[in-house]
């Protein structure tokens, strides 16, 4: 047993002390529990709240927790990104504001709560206020990718090329494989108004801009050729257009009827002949035979073209051949029903067939955007090629 009589006379002083100690410490830890335990119950009402479509009771015990206890703020965004996915953007910036106007909010999660509330506005179709509170973001952050992202997509909408140009270009180093197609297309659309203004020299020096930033920029390329198409040098402009084979090969497609035009004023059918057919062994999957075809004809005539129909469709099935070749057909046999029904049939098969599809998300559509509207991806609508491999996979099965 310990003896209190060895003890030091001043350590005697120490023992109230320790007990006062002690007993604080098991007050401090039985209000912990207790608090805990209020939060846990307030939180659980809130839900109920919710699940019971009262909003606005659940909304007020949420805003009462986070007064309490910062660390429950994660509800708030949580429950913000619920409504703003539900499309209802006033009761997600009902939640932001009342965070951003709270006197106790903690530094730390200023800039969290102002990029959510932009999310908000941004839903809401309210450009200005989301603008505004992104850049209010990069002045306690210059370096928020968030915020200068979505300032880039505003701008987008609002089709501001410049200022979207002065964004992106400091996002450039950090990632340029992505921000480097923006760029270019973002001085493509600068281009395509100095086109329509006529102003040459600025469409050529948007267009060539565009190159620093993608040097495979299938946009930049056509503005350029179709210019010198249109000021009459067709050699320059053919030059350019077949240099968008090593650009990317599917794109081709998009300007084979302009390159054609060019070859027919230099009266050398015989040679765009050549040229596709080369194309054709390079590049397996892209649909030639139609522009082949029509090539053909003029330059040998009906009976060429036919023949060569005839010997690709064997090779190559397609619904897109076996129209042409039903269509030249016809022409020598207008009185047979049976090309009639035949091009009713197959026009019936090719009605859900799309002519371009974006190959970031799947988007499907006839009409060719260089921006897709699904993903708001630059440059990734390209002609479609899935008919051709689905026919070649049964083909060889």
């Amino acid at each position: 047993m310990f003896d209190f009589s060895q003890m030091p006379i001043w350590s005697l002083a120490l023992i109230p002390l320790v007990i006062a100690f002690l007993w604080l410490l098991f007050r401090t830890k039985q209000k912990h529990k207790h608090q805990q335990s209020t939060l846990s119950s307030e939180y659980f009402k809130g839900l109920n709240y919710l699940l019971n479509d009262e909003q606005g009771k659940a909304l007020d015990i949420f805003v009462k927790l986070v007064e309490s206890n910062w660390d429950t703020i994660d509800t708030h965004f949580t429950l913000g990104k619920i409504y703003r996915k539900n499309g209802e953007m006033d009761k997600a910036i009902k939640i932001h504001q009342g965070l951003i106007a709270r006197p106790s909010l903690p530094e730390k999660y200023r800039s969290t709560i102002l990029l959510e509330l932009g999310y908000d506005y941004l839903g809401a179709g309210w450009f200005d206020r989301a603008e505004g509170l992104f850049k209010e973001v990069l002045i306690e952050d210059k370096k928020s990718k968030e915020a200068r992202h979505n300032l880039i997509l505003i701008y987008q909408q609002e089709k501001d090329w410049f200022k979207a140009i002065d964004i992106a270009v400091d996002l450039f180093s950090e990632d340029p494989a992505t921000v480097g197609p923006m760029v270019a297309h973002y001085y493509c659309e600068l281009a395509d108004i100095s086109k329509a203004k006529g102003d040459v020299s600025q469409l050529q020096n948007y267009a060539n801009k565009a190159f620093r930033y993608d040097d495979k920029c299938v946009r930049a390329t056509i503005l350029l050729a179709e210019q010198e198409k249109s000021s009459g040098d067709d050699k320059k402009a053919i030059k350019l257009f077949e240099s968008i084979e090593k650009q990317d090969a599917d794109s081709i497609l998009l300007v084979i009827d302009s390159m054609h035009t060019c070859y027919q004023n230099l009266a050398a059918q015989n040679k765009f002949y050549d040229y596709l057919v080369a194309l054709q062994e390079r590049h397996k999957s892209l649909f030639l035979q139609d522009v082949i075809a029509n090539v053909l004809e003029e330059a040998e005539g009906k009976d060429k073209a036919i023949a060569y129909l005839s010997d690709k469709i064997k090779q190559q099935p397609s619904l897109t051949g076996m129209q042409n070749l039903v269509a030249y057909k016809q022409k020598e046999n207008d009185s047979d029903e049976i090309f009639t029904d035949l091009t009713t049939a197959i026009a019936i098969m090719q009605k859900d067939s799309v002519e371009y599809r974006c190959q970031k998300c799947g988007f499907s559509t006839n009409t060719h955007y260089w921006l897709c509207p699904s993903c708001n991806y630059w440059g990734r609508v390209k002609p479609s090629v899935i008919e051709y491999e689905k026919i070649i996979t049964s083909v060889k099965k």
